[in-house]
C-alpha cells in the first residue's frame, strides 16, 4: 500500500459503516430497495460532515502522494535532458 493509503482505506471503511448500519435500520422499517436508496443518501450527506476530518487526513496525504510523484517524474526528466543534451554535445 502507498503512502497515505492507509488513512484513504480507513476513510472508505468508515463511509461503508456508516451506510451499512443506516441500511440495516432502515431495513427493519422499510423495503429492500427503498431502504438501500435512503441509507445511500442519508450515509452521502451525513459522511461530509461526520467524516470530514478523516476526509481531509486522506486529502492531504494523497496530494503529498501526488507531489512526490511528481518531483520524481520530473527529476527523471530532468536527468534524461542532461544525457540528451550531453550526447549531441559529444556528436554535434
Amino acid at each position: 500500500m502507498g503512502p497515505g493509503g492507509g488513512t484513504v482505506l480507513k476513510y472508505t471503511v468508515y463511509r461503508l459503516a456508516l451506510f451499512l448500519v443506516l441500511f440495516l435500520v432502515l431495513m427493519l422499517l422499510l423495503d429492500p430497495i427503498w431502504a438501500a436508496v435512503i441509507a445511500a443518501l442519508v450515509s452521502m450527506v451525513a459522511s461530509y460532515f461526520v467524516l470530514a476530518g478523516p476526509r481531509e487526513e486522506a486529502a492531504r496525504n494523497i496530494e503529498a502522494s501526488v507531489q512526490k510523484s511528481r518531483a520524481r517524474r520530473a527529476d527523471k526528466l530532468a536527468d534524461e535532458r542532461t544525457d540528451e543534451e550531453a550526447e549531441d554535445e559529444e556528436f554535434g
